[in-house]
């Protein structure tokens, strides 16, 4: 009796314990070609660690799938159409706010595109073609949401020119271009504050930065406290371009000027 009851005890546990992990797998399954069907999540090697989690339809991803960083923060989420990243996707910073958006396409965005600040606020607001080359207007912004750069693009090109503002909204000059390359800078009066930002890539942190003119050309380099020039120097250009003069600063002040060498 004794050793039947343990035999019967046995079973109990075996069928429990087999139910469990059937249960717990029940998400993963194969059609009868060994491919995978249906809802699956995807772990690490330990088994801890969620990575990413979708349907498949014949061993191919197919809907939505979302992918988590280590600490279980969603990391993207991208729309699959028979194996192919095809549709509206996501992608997040590390602690899980909006960091793009717009339509994937295999190779290359298209359509309406958007990149976002760590702050939230949108950094730049683009449209793609069919090819993935940016074409419309497209617009840039500073972290506190005011215009930056705006312009009209055409098959990845500048069309005709670009309107610069700093950073309270301010226009302070409109970059001519011709057949998509930098052609001359007109000048409009600087707003009140006198501030005045042409660099491609906003810093308003502290610490050693080079910034940009949307040119590209260095426009400031050295260390900064708060986005103001600390130590370091700033280059001076003429409209075509040309480097003229060299302004050097220490403890946040002009210390000397130099004329740019021939």
């Amino acid at each position: 009796m004794k050793r039947i009851f343990s035999t019967l005890l046995l079973l109990i546990l075996f069928f429990y314990f087999h139910s469990n992990i059937i249960s717990q797998s029940a998400g993963n399954q194969v059609n009868d070609k060994g491919q995978k069907t249906g809802y699956w999540v995807h772990y690490s090697t330990d088994g801890k660690t969620k990575l990413e989690e979708g349907n498949y339809i014949d061993d191919k991803k197919d809907g939505i799938w979302k992918a988590y960083f280590p600490d279980g923060v969603m990391k993207h989420e991208i729309t699959y159409v028979k194996g192919s990243a095809r549709g509206y996707a996501k992608m997040y910073y590390s602690d899980g706010t909006l960091r793009e958006e717009g339509t994937w396409n295999e190779v290359c965005w298209t359509g309406d595109y958007r990149y976002y600040h760590p702050n939230g606020q949108a950094a730049y607001i683009w449209h793609y073609n069919k090819q993935g080359k940016r074409e419309g207007e497209q617009k840039y912004f500073y972290e506190n949401g005011k215009i930056k750069y705006k312009g009209t693009w055409e098959d990845g090109k500048v069309k005709t020119n670009v309107e610069v503002y700093d950073s309270t909204g301010t226009m302070i000059q409109n970059r001519i271009y011709k057949d998509g390359a930098f052609s001359e800078s007109v000048e409009t009066p600087v707003s009140s504050s006198g501030s005045s930002d042409k660099s491609f890539s906003a810093f308003t942190g502290t610490g050693w930065h080079t910034l940009y003119r949307l040119d590209m050309q260095v426009d400031q380099k050295g260390y900064f406290e708060e986005g103001k020039l600390i130590k370091g120097e700033t280059y001076v250009y003429d409209d075509t371009g040309k480097l003229r003069q060299i302004r050097y600063y220490d403890k946040g002040k002009i210390v000397k000027v130099e004329a740019a060498k021939e």
